[in-house]
This record gives C-alpha cells, structure tokens and sequence, in this order.
C-alpha cells in the first residue's frame, strides 16, 4: 500500500464509507442503536456505499448487516477477505501458503499456546486444543470444526492462525512473532487476548484500496472510520477518516491512539459514529445530533500521520 497523505478537503467527494464493527458502530454491549442505524440509512439513501471493515468472520457480520440493511460485501477477518456475510460467497481471500501456516504453529508451539485456523466459513482447532485450552469468546460451537491435526489443514488455503496470549505477555509475544515472521506475513491484533498471523501486507486499508479501486474510485472519493489500532492503515488511506475514542469502560490496549485519522469523534457509548458521519457529510438530512450541541463532546480537527509501510503499524499497535 502507497503511502498515503492528507487530501485537501476541497477535493474530496465521498462515495464510499467503510466503518469498523466493535468500538464504532456497535455500542459497548455490541448493539447497533436506533439512532446509528439511521444515520446510516441516511447515508445510503444519499448514494453513498456503506461497507462494513471488520475483523469479525463473515458469519458473525450477518446479523449486524441485516440490521443495518447492507446486504451487500463487506471487508471481514481484519482485510483477508472481501465477502458476503449473507450468501457466504467469497469474492476474493487472502490465503495463507502452507508453509507459512506450518511455521505459524511452530511458533505457537513454542510460545505453549493453543493456536486457531481461521477459514471464510469455520474455525479449526485440534482436540487436544480444545480439551486443554478454552475457546476464545469471538469462536462459537457452530462455526467451530474439530480435528486431530491442524497441521492436515495448513494447505487448505486458511486465512489466519490465531495465537491466543494473556495480555501479560501479549506486547514480548507480538514483538518475537513480528521478528519471526519480518518479510514473510503480517501479525495483526485489535486487542491483547491473542494476535493473527496473516498473509503480507494484509490490513484493513489494503482491503479497502482494493474495494475502492473495484468500484472506480480513489481514496478522495472514500472516508473511513474506526477505533482501533487494526484500523490505522484504513484510516490513513482513506481521503477523510475519523478515529473514535475508546468507549470509559473499554479494555486499554497499547496502540489503541489512532493518529492517521483527519478528526476524532465521542465514543461509541456516546453514538459517535452519527459524528464521524456528519464531519463526513455536512448538512446532510437525517445526521442531526440526538443531543443539543451544549451536551455533546465536539469532533476535534487534526492533522493526519503519513500511514506507515504495509502490515507495519497494525503489527505494532492491533
């Protein structure tokens, strides 16, 4: 991914959003407010396409895609892939090579944890994983398959290898996979209960360059918005793009400060996605704030960071 540098307003013409899930559409219990849900309703009515950014797997972005009405593709497992989560239908994935995947588990090994294979439709774990370790929260029973090796697996093309960590050792786990794996793929992480091991260069901001560009579109006809370090890349390709500040009773993780965006916005906790939207599309009908002005924190202006070389900061921060 090109570095990328801030755009003059004038010369922007938003036609495609992309919004992070957990910490920006959703609420801290993980719902989408009615009022979110609308202002969103009115952004599509606008024209614009609305694409959801996620590390979620598709299967866990439907429920959220049909409430929100966007039936379409979307951009799931952190970039690695660009689907629908309604159909299942993959249009592109980013699939790791079976030698990296081999070495990945080697490397889990090493650390002594439970490593996951992650697919576009399951996750797979060893038995003698799921006996000794459990799951974490974001693995359900129904997309969750279970076999003797993962190493049978490792050229059936997975997206990701999870690495489970305690937040204790998260930051010594990251900083040796990194190493490891310079040159070879990229580590990625949205908070500190594990980190992925992804094919190079794969990040959220690559993912939308490639969806943009699908569509005919640059980045001055893009926005993005997000609130974690899994979504720096994302933030500083698109032409405008707009950082939520971690909700008060958020878990702190190290990177979470998002530097590359060109405003920040309230929290989810305080609907500030219906914020990152309005700097977005001024004016535009069905974006009022919910509360009066005197009550809501404002969207600070900044000036934006040059986005890093792929795969860098979301190896550094999540």
């Amino acid at each position: 991914m090109a570095v990328a540098r801030p755009l003059p307003v004038g010369q922007l013409e938003t036609r495609l959003v992309a919004c992070d899930l957990d910490g920006t559409l959703l609420d801290p219990t993980g719902s989408v407010r009615p009022a979110v849900r609308a202002a969103v309703a009115a952004v599509r009515a606008a024209g614009v396409r609305v694409v959801i950014a996620t590390g979620r797997s598709g299967w866990a972005v439907a429920e959220v895609a049909r409430t929100l009405g966007l039936p379409g593709r979307h951009i799931v497992m952190n970039g690695g892939a660009y689907m629908s989560p309604l159909t299942g239908r993959v249009t592109w994935a980013r699939r790791l090579t079976g030698e990296t995947v081999r070495d990945a588990l080697a490397f889990a090994r090493g650390l002594g944890a439970v490593p996951l294979l992650g697919f576009t439709d399951t996750h797979v774990c060893a038995r003698a994983g799921r006996r000794s370790a459990a799951m974490p929260e974001f693995v359900t029973d129904t997309h969750l398959r279970i076999v003797e090796s993962l190493a049978d697996y490792a050229d059936r093309g997975p997206v990701r290898v999870y690495v489970p960590t305690l937040a204790s050792e998260h930051a010594r786990a990251v900083a040796e996979a990194r190493e490891w794996f310079e040159g070879r793929a990229s580590i990625v992480y949205g908070d500190e209960t594990g980190f992925e091991v992804m094919a190079l260069g794969t990040n959220k901001g690559e993912a939308l360059r490639a969806v943009a560009a699908s569509m005919g579109l640059t980045r001055a006809d893009v926005a993005a918005m997000g609130d974690g370090p899994n979504d720096r890349e994302m933030l500083a390709w698109a032409g405008r793009s707009a950082a939520l500040v971690p909700a008060p009773e958020a878990p702190v993780v190290r990177g979470r400060v998002l530097a590359e965006a060109t405003v920040v916005a309230p929290s989810c906790a305080r609907d500030g996605a219906i914020d990152a939207l309005r700097s977005f599309f001024p004016g535009l009908d069905g974006l009022e704030p919910r509360l009066r002005s005197a009550e809501r924190p404002r969207v600070e202006a900044r000036s934006r960071v040059p986005a890093r070389r792929p795969g860098v900061a979301n190896e550094s921060a999540a």
